[in-house]
């Protein structure tokens, strides 16, 4: 159907500025598609006090790599940056009038392992919330992620006690990089880990907040990424966390999505 998916493709630049790659879509609605590339655009370009937003998209990331990047002084282009200093993306759903994007970015010239996201709604160009896509509550979601976000720290540090076993001071640490208290790496049995699964938890008090979320075509993605040091990223965990969406009650623009992927998946029956 027209329209429900949009065509992407990055600004067009070269040299230094191409350190900033930037979506932007076609759509048979031009206005819709201006909407979602400002928005676009933006999203890099707020971080920048000299940027002209009257300009071109190419104009505008010119001035953002010669801010971040460039020394006056010396004319000359620096290795990593100041502030932001690169970004890239990725679509992980551009179908059924929905649109969703991961973005990487870099800070002085390194990486950060954590990823931003934005959705879209390709009939109105509109920013998606996630209640607008999932009925479930809030408090019960928050809670789900928090009990997978325990688990998966927990497998996580058993496999380091595997690995390290004989090293209790590392193990200390990266038990405090994930906030786990209670653990036992003595090595009799299995070394088992001993934590909550958070049942004596207060389920109205979460610990882990609904703060970022993408969209692929088989599940809902919900992040809870791990702060620690550069030299620690030998132990970080993924931390985008997996929901599929028959374990959810997808509503709106969402539901038929799924609704559309249900219809395909039905067994075809024989020609009489």
């Amino acid at each position: 159907m027209a329209g429900s998916q949009a065509v992407v493709y990055p600004v067009a630049v070269q040299g230094e500025v191409a350190r900033f790659q930037v979506p932007q879509v076609r759509l048979p609605d031009a206005a819709v598609a201006r909407c979602i590339n400002r928005q676009l655009l933006a999203f890099v370009t707020a971080e920048f006090s000299t940027i002209d937003s009257t300009a071109s998209p190419r104009r505008q990331l010119q001035q953002a790599a010669r801010e971040c990047c460039y020394d006056e002084d010396t004319k000359t282009w620096w290795a990593g940056g100041l502030g932001l200093s690169a970004t890239s993306y990725g679509v992980l759903l551009n179908q059924s009038y929905l649109l969703s994007f991961a973005f990487s970015r870099d800070w002085q010239g390194l990486t950060e392992p954590a990823t931003q996201h934005l959705t879209f709604c390709l009939r109105t160009g509109r920013l998606l919330t996630l209640p607008e896509l999932v009925a479930d509550p809030p408090a019960q979601l928050e809670r789900r992620l928090g009990l997978a976000i325990i688990r998966r720290l927990h497998d996580e540090l058993a496999g380091v006690v595997a690995s390290y076993g004989d090293d209790s001071t590392l193990i200390t640490h990266v038990a405090q990089l994930y906030g786990i208290e209670h653990w036992n790496t003595t090595p009799q049995a299995d070394q088992r880990l001993y934590a909550g699964d958070g049942a004596e938890a207060d389920p109205y008090e979460s610990l882990f907040y609904l703060t970022e979320f993408a969209l692929r075509p088989d599940a809902l993605l919900l992040f809870h990424p791990v702060g620690m040091s550069r030299l620690d990223f030998e132990f970080l965990p993924d931390g985008a966390y997996v929901f599929t969406y028959d374990r959810l009650q997808p509503r709106g623009i969402l539901h038929s999505l799924v609704k559309a992927g249900q219809v395909k998946k039905k067994p075809r029956g024989k020609l009489k």
